[in-house]
């Protein structure tokens, strides 16, 4: 990395200065300096678009906290500070997980087909009374039944807002269907009394108590929660069923970004806001107060209320906020940034790409991959069905063809791996040479041990699997038991190594 960092070439170059204001792939296979490029890409669009990126920052999402740990330091070390780093599990503020679910449950979260069970899941806590709920008025006892509930919720439904902003339309359409029944068991309609019996219904405890089972407040993690403890099974997908609802793994991220979009706001915030307004407001009052008390023991003519009010001295000390652009960025979900880069992005699922679109609307975006590296069940297998519904036809397409970091040798054993996952492919060309590498069978991988230099075990369970390495290099690179690794897996991880790889079979 410090290498191509300090040297970068001219296909690589090209890439860096294009005039493109769209979406960029640069797919490349390992060693390609494909991160190298799309990090000096950002630092070149930082330079020529200050004033725009500036203001909104940089999102910068990678595979996984090594890895960005990894490259961390590369933009700082080009002068720039605006720039968020996230995994796919950190894109929902709050959330931070690298578990995973199992391959199945991954594709059934990670496909289109996910907003249709969201759906579903959302309608499914907009609910009808088992059994009629009873309204006590002063004068009679309604009741509220399920064709009254149903009704309301299709009015709430109507009006086309997320569900927790909707909230109020059912609850006023409840009191509209209430009404009539409560006049016919009076049994008067003057318009004085059916006015007098909505102002009722409108406040009335046992409505209200109807709104919050009928139609709840909601929030993403609520909503999900709920449907893996048990409503899944009801909406046909047990799969989904587990013993902690909360456990968030990287796929229920989306989720979670995408049932924020349906339920809406639930109030939280503003109610937060408006307190906090309120006891600011309060505050002053009190200054001023004690201010002018003083003004009238001294006998003077000129009142501090004369000159300023309570809510203009308490916005003047409302304390502002000294987070830096990248810290409040990462910190509000509705953030959207003037540049968006994405490395492993055959990882994503359809889902992932929802979230990003979000987060750029102005889909400028540098997008870095190689689709014979990908792992997920839920990624990508072209870049044509991922970025078509994302960008329409803005988008361009650059690949890079020579491995810096490889040796010839072991990209010559790894290619047996690249055949695996895709006979067609054909490996980037490598410029370096060293050891080849050794197979051991039945050794301990301790012992190959290098007395300098970067050193790692990749295993198919374990601290360092493929999965983590992505994106990783290291001086020494032992593979163990690399026939439990899938093809894409091995050809990760025997593709990590600089200098020498050691394959171990037990």
């Amino acid at each position: 990395m410090r290498d191509i960092v300090a040297t970068i070439q001219a296909e690589q170059d090209e890439v860096i200065r294009l005039p493109h204001r769209g979406v960029v792939v640069i797919e490349g296979g390992p060693g390609t300096g494909k991160t190298a490029v799309a990090l000096h890409r950002v630092a070149y669009l930082l330079y020529t678009q200050r004033e725009r990126l500036s203001r909104q920052g940089v999102l910068v999402v990678g595979p996984n906290p090594g890895f960005l740990r990894y490259i961390g330091e590369v933009l700082p070390s080009l002068g720039e500070t605006d720039v968020v780093f996230a995994t796919p599990g950190e894109l929902f503020p709050g959330v931070r997980t690298e578990r995973e679910d199992t391959p199945r449950v991954q594709a059934l979260k990670g496909g289109l087909s996910a907003l249709d069970l969201l759906a579903a899941a959302v309608a499914d806590r907009q609910e009808l009374p088992a059994v009629p709920i009873d309204v006590e008025l002063e004068d009679v006892t309604v009741p509220l039944t399920a064709p009254i509930a149903d009704r309301a919720r299709q009015r709430a439904r109507d009006a086309g807002l997320p569900h927790n902003e909707a909230r109020p339309v059912f609850h006023r359409a409840l009191v509209d269907a209430l009404v009539a029944p409560a006049l016919d068991l009076i049994g008067l309609d003057w318009p004085e009394l059916a006015a007098d019996v909505r102002r009722e219904l409108t406040g009335h405890p046992d409505v209200r108590r109807a709104v919050d089972v009928l139609w709840p407040l909601l929030t993403p993690q609520e909503l999900l929660a709920d449907l893996y403890a048990g409503r899944c099974l009801a909406l046909g997908h047990p799969e989904l069923h587990r013993d902690d609802p909360t456990a968030w793994t990287v796929s229920d991220v989306p989720l979670l970004d995408e049932a924020a979009e349906l339920l809406g706001s639930d109030g939280t915030a503003e109610r937060r806001a408006a307190e906090e307004r309120r006891r600011a407001v309060e505050y002053a009052q009190g200054v001023l107060h004690v201010i002018d008390t003083d003004a009238e023991m001294y006998e003077e003519d000129l009142r501090a209320v004369d000159l300023v009010n309570a809510e203009w001295l308490a916005d003047r000390h409302t304390a502002p906020d000294h987070r830096v652009l990248a810290e409040r960025a990462a910190a509000d979900r509705e953030w959207t940034y003037g540049h968006i880069v994405v490395d492993e992005a055959q990882e994503l699922s359809g889902m992932d790409w929802r979230v990003l679109a979000r987060r750029g609307p102005n889909r400028s975006m540098t997008i870095v991959g190689d689709l014979a590296q990908r792992q997920s069940a839920a990624g990508a297998r072209d870049w044509g069905t991922v970025l078509r519904p994302l960008a329409g036809d803005r988008w361009q397409y650059r690949g890079l063809t020579v491995n810096y970091r490889t040796p010839a040798e072991i990209m010559a054993y790894a290619a047996g791996a690249l055949a695996e996952v895709d006979p067609t492919a054909v490996p980037p060309t490598s410029v370096r040479h060293g050891e080849p590498p050794l197979e051991v069978v039945g050794a301990d991988p301790e012992s190959f041990r290098p007395d300098t230099g970067t050193f790692a075990v990749i295993t198919p369970t374990g601290p360092l699997t493929p999965r983590a390495a992505k994106g990783l290099e290291f001086d020494t690179v032992v593979v163990v038991d690399p026939e439990r690794m899938s093809p894409a897996e091995r050809y990760v991880a025997l593709t990590r190594a600089t200098r020498r790889l050691v394959v171990v079979r037990s």
